[in-house]
């Protein structure tokens, strides 16, 4: 395959696993607009905090697939950048334990994604997996349930082993059978969130997969009514669409208090490895600072959601 032809082919896969650059989420993100305060202001910390780990920003490498594009070991470049920047390192649910093994092993501080496998001894033994291997966390992403071309159950592509939903109780279990904090993945509203809560969840991540259902809710666009109804002792994370610093902005001044980018990071991974990863997070690191030291914001748990407006005209 040429190198044109590789492009193309993984333009297309971002396209697809994306929704597109015109798709709703990337529509809400644009319309919000940020103001500027200057009098008083300094400069900002972007330091952050993360299942009791210091990270040096809240913009955490999101979890996806399609590695084998993405260039020869790309996987263990990105643990190693997730290391380099003092970030989180999520991976998405299908990666064998010894390449799990292996991120940890470069000082990646790694979430693994555990799908929500209808069989309930599979899924906490591979989430206490997981959790042996020294993930600092695991995550399930509830959003693959439920199949979109089927319209049935989803399940493993390789095994056919089924997916499902979770309910309070089953969550609650997993919660607390792990000693490392469960994620829950694919929160999409008021009512999933506070379920989570009542099962003991201190972590959820806004998410919709964005090709995952067609004209879901911008999980930016609800982060604000979540924030409100769970208060302030849960962690939420926002990812979709935060492919910059100044997106990254908007969710913390909403409500999260960290993102996850992933569209962003494995363009960053093809072209230039481990250090354009790193070169990556850093620069919209630095990019969030800036929205920080104009808005008069002092950190990131110290953002005036009011400098947030939403376009009218």
């Amino acid at each position: 395959m040429s190198n044109d032809t590789s492009a193309n082919a993984f333009d297309a896969y971002l396209d697809r696993m994306t929704g597109g650059s015109d798709s709703i989420t990337r529509q809400y993100l644009n319309s919000l607009l940020i103001e500027m305060r200057l009098v008083g202001s300094g400069l900002a910390s972007t330091e952050a905090e993360a299942f009791g780990l210091h990270l040096d920003t809240p913009i955490m490498l999101g979890a996806f697939g399609g590695y084998p594009m993405l260039g020869e070991n790309a996987l263990l470049q990105e643990a190693q950048a997730a290391a380099e920047a003092n970030t989180v390192l999520w991976l998405g649910g299908f990666e064998p334990a010894e390449d799990v093994a292996q991120c940890i092993a470069q000082g990646a501080k790694t979430v693994k994604v555990i799908k929500p496998y209808q069989d309930s001894t599979r899924f906490l033994g591979e989430a206490k997996q997981a959790e042996a291997l020294g993930c600092v966390a695991v995550a399930t992403d509830l959003d693959h349930a439920y199949s979109k071309k089927t319209g049935g159950y989803d399940c493993d592509p390789k095994e056919g082993a089924l997916f499902g939903p979770k309910n309070v109780e089953e969550l609650a279990e997993a919660v607390n059978q792990l000693h490392v904090p469960l994620v829950v993945k694919g929160v999409l509203s008021v009512s999933d969130a506070v379920n989570c809560q009542k099962a003991g969840v201190r972590y959820i991540l806004l998410s919709h997969h964005h090709s995952i259902m067609d004209y879901a809710v911008p999980p930016v666009l609800l982060l604000p009514e979540i924030r409100k109804a769970v208060g302030e002792d849960m962690t939420i994370i926002v990812d979709c669409g935060i492919d910059t610093g100044a997106e990254a902005f908007k969710a913390l001044a909403l409500g999260a208090d960290l993102v996850c980018s992933a569209r962003a990071v494995m363009k960053a991974l093809r072209k230039g490895g481990k250090d354009g990863v790193v070169d990556w997070v850093q620069q919209n690191t630095a990019l969030l600072r800036t929205y920080l030291n104009r808005t008069g914001s002092p950190d990131i748990h110290h953002i005036d959601p009011t400098v947030i407006h939403k376009r009218a005209f």
